[in-house]
Parts: structure tokens; sequence; C-alpha cells
């Protein structure tokens, strides 16, 4: 790190003796990262203990550090969590060359006009669920929104109906991430141990290598393209004209599974309890909905589809729901005259940076007009990043704008969702994820036939 000038000094909230902030990351993360932000400014820090984390709050500083100086940093011990599920091949493991390469490989699989292919698997399965909820019905929006995305990820993967098929697969998948979840809520215990909890992971992640392991060599054998992501990835060749390996297909679609149906899952259920709060903006999302003029959303229909988009990442700057992006020097850095040390933890949290009034006025109104084009260009770089940025902004957003918008669309088609007065929703972190509470919506049938699509 060579500069003419003298290092520029990271502030430091204050903090108890010895922990420092440990209960506040532990009890409240949110209010401790706004906390940050608001003492300290574009860069502040906090101690875990004797351990200094930094935190960036400017879109200028989190595009400096996330794309000019992506080289130096990678995913930090925070993301390690998840290698026993997804693997260390996994792609969010990758940095530099070989995470290039990778993308490079990959992204024939979510080129538009391979993703043009699931809609219909996304609007059927949405009909089914929809049709299936009954007039004054009240709906766990959490969990149904769960149960669809898995399901239509399901297909979209594996070409498996999880309502009908493989539900070891299925009930494997949503064991593991169970596990996941209480390893972040809590000290992490090595899953080598011999607890009930990792022996059952354990026996779920085995299933889950088995299933995957049959369905490559299932589809070795058989070569057709069954429009789904891993035809799309056993075709795959690189450089040399070689396929990808076993283990590094199995760790692309378990990490596309476990990331692609939870994050989408969580952006519906942000967006419907705020639709519910604010019924003009609801009214007018019915009526772009309505103006297909009854026909069922498919991938030429989104351009008609407009403001939901708005809606969808206007919801998304107030709930992204990966709420901060953790990364870790790999040499010591300068950013902006301030001395990042080699090993020192940063912190990026797109929720704070969402609620900068310099790049959003009165942050906590929900205005999907925020999205309008020419408003979107005139602000910085990196000031709205629900999906990360830089080299690891996240390979599948187009499919989770597309999924949730059609999801929304077809079941606007058939219902409306009404919040009971009272019912309310707050934010759950999970590691990095931003969950609503559970919560319920009271379904009201709209009248007339709902459109039907045949599933390819």
């Amino acid at each position: 790190m060579e500069t003419s000038q003298p290092y520029k000094t990271i502030p430091r909230i204050s903090g108890a003796p010895l922990i420092g902030n440990l209960s506040e990351f532990r009890a409240s993360r949110l209010d401790l990262l706004l906390r940050v932000s608001r003492e300290c400014g574009d860069i502040g820090s906090f101690r875990i203990g004797p351990v200094e984390v930094v935190v960036i709050s400017s879109a200028t500083l989190a595009n400096s550090l996330l794309v000019g100086h992506a080289e130096d940093f990678n995913g930090g011990p925070i993301g390690r969590i998840f290698v026993p599920l997804v693997g260390e091949k996994s792609l969010i493991f990758q940095d530099g060359a070989p995470h290039r390469e990778q993308r490079k490989l990959l992204a024939p699989s979510f080129h538009p006009k391979r993703l043009a292919e699931f809609c219909q698997s996304m609007t059927r399965y949405t009909q089914e669920a929809a049709s299936g909820w009954q007039d004054g019905q009240m709906l766990d929006m959490v969990h149904e929104m769960t149960i669809l995305t898995m399901r239509i990820i399901g297909k979209t993967m594996f070409d498996v109906d999880f309502q009908n098929e493989a539900p070891e697969l299925r009930e494997a998948m949503m064991v593991t991430l169970e596990h996941l979840d209480h390893m972040s809520s809590s000290a992490p215990i090595p899953l080598s141990w011999p607890t009930a909890r990792n022996k059952r992971a354990r026996a779920a992640i085995a299933t889950i290598d088995n299933s995957i392991r049959a369905m490559i060599d299932e589809r070795r054998r058989d070569s057709t393209d069954r429009k789904d992501m891993m035809s799309s990835l056993l075709q795959v060749r690189d450089d040399a004209g070689q396929p990808i390996d076993e283990s590094q297909i199995r760790a692309h679609i378990v990490t596309f599974f476990s990331a692609g149906h939870e994050t989408t899952a969580l952006a519906l259920s942000w967006t419907w309890q705020l639709l519910a709060r604010h019924p003009e903006v609801y009214a007018k999302v019915r009526q772009e909905v309505d103006a297909l003029g009854g026909k069922s959303p498919g991938f030429e229909d989104l351009p008609r589809l407009s403001y939901l988009q708005q809606v969808i990442k206007e919801s998304l700057r107030l709930h992204p729901t990966i709420f901060m992006i953790a990364r870790a020097a790999v040499r010591d850095v300068e950013i902006d005259g301030y001395p990042i040390r080699k090993g020192q933890m940063v912190l990026i949290p797109p929720y704070c940076i969402h609620r900068n009034p310099e790049y959003f006025p009165e942050p906590e109104r929900f205005q999907p007009e925020r999205f309008e084009t020419e408003r979107e260009k005139s602000r910085p770089k990196q000031s709205y990043m629900p999906f990360g940025s830089g080299p690891h902004t996240c390979i599948g957003s187009h499919f989770a704008m597309m999924e949730t918008q059609l999801i929304m669309a077809t079941m606007l088609q058939q219902l409306d969702l009404e919040l009971p007065a009272g019912e309310q929703v707050k934010p759950q972190v999970l590691t990095v994820s931003l969950r609503p509470s559970a919560y319920k919506m009271r379904v009201k049938r709209r009248s007339g036939d709902a459109p039907q699509t045949k599933v390819a």
C-alpha cells in the first residue's frame, strides 16, 4: 500500500469493554449496521471482542472495493458455513481466474433464450397453487411462497416435480437448509460431531449427493435436452472441449437450488405485504396485469409488466434478501485512502446503502416510481445492489427477477391478497439473509376462470 498521503482513520462506534459490539451483532444486526452508517458516515467500524469489522455504507467506496479491488478480497469466513451443503467447488467460494472461468462456462445456462424455456413451468405451478387456495383462506405467506419456489426450482433445475416426484430429495434439501439456518444463528458445531442434529444433516447431504449423482448418470446415458438447468450444465464444454466434472456440476446445482428458491420466496413474501399496505400501488399493479387480457403471462409479456418490476425492485431496496455482503482482504490494500489490512473483514450492507437519503430521498417510504428508467440511470453505481456487485454479482439475478414477476402476475390474475389489520411483519436475519417473520394474508378470489398453461 504505497501512498504519498497519510492514511485516513476509519472511525469506530463505541462498544462495551472486552466484548465490544458483540451483543448488538447477535441481537440486532440491522440496527448495528445502521448505527455505524449513521454515526461514522461512508466508512466505519465496530468490534466483536478484539476483532475490528469495517462497514462500508457508500456507493462510491462499495464500487471501489467490489469492482476496482475485486482481486484483493475474497468471501472470508462467513460464507464457509455453507460448505457442507454446496461444496468447496461452488461458485460462491471461487475468486480470481477460477471464478471468471466458471462464470464464462455457466453464462450460456443463464442466457435469455434458456431462461425463456422456464416460463411455462413458473406460470403453471403458480396457477395450480393459486387455484387450490379457497376464498377467505388465511395463507402463511412465507411458507406458501417457499413451497411454490421450491417446486419451480425443482422443475427448472432437475425436471422433477417435487409435489409428485423425488420426495426424498425435497425432504433432504429442507433438512439441510434448516440445519444451515440453525448453524448461522448459534455457535457452530462441527458437522463431524456425532450430535442428533448433525447425524440428520449428514444423512440429508448424502441423500442429495446420491440423488444428483444418479440424475447425472441417467442424463449422460440419455443426452436428450430436457430444457432444465442440469441438461444445460451437462452440455457445457471448456476451451479444451472437456465437460464439467461431476463434483463441479453437483456444486453448481446445489448452489443454484438452495439460493434460487429461497431468495425468490423471500422477495415475494416482502413484496406481497408491501402491496397490501399500499392500496394505490396494488390497484396500479392489478390494472397492469389485467391489461394482458386474461392471457397467461409469459416471457414476451415481461416488458408489459414494467410497473410490477418497479414494485419488486423497490421492495428489494427496502428489504434486500441479502442484506450484507461480506468480504475479507487477502492482502494489505488502500480504499480511497483508508487502510484495509490483510485478513480484515469488511461488510458492505445494501440494507444501509439503500437507505442513504442522498441516493433515495425519504428512504423509508415505499415508492416504486424510484425505478423509472431515467431515475435509475441518474443514481451512482452500487447505490442499489440487491444481487451484489462486481465479479460476484449473482449469476441468477435475471432468473430471480423473471420468476418473481411471473409468479406475482399469475397470482394477481386469480386473486387478491389482504393483510389483516394489526398483522405485523418484522425483519429477521440469518447469516446474510433478510427474512420476514411469519405472517398471514387472506385470499379473496377474483371472478372469472383462471388462464391455464401446460408444463412443457
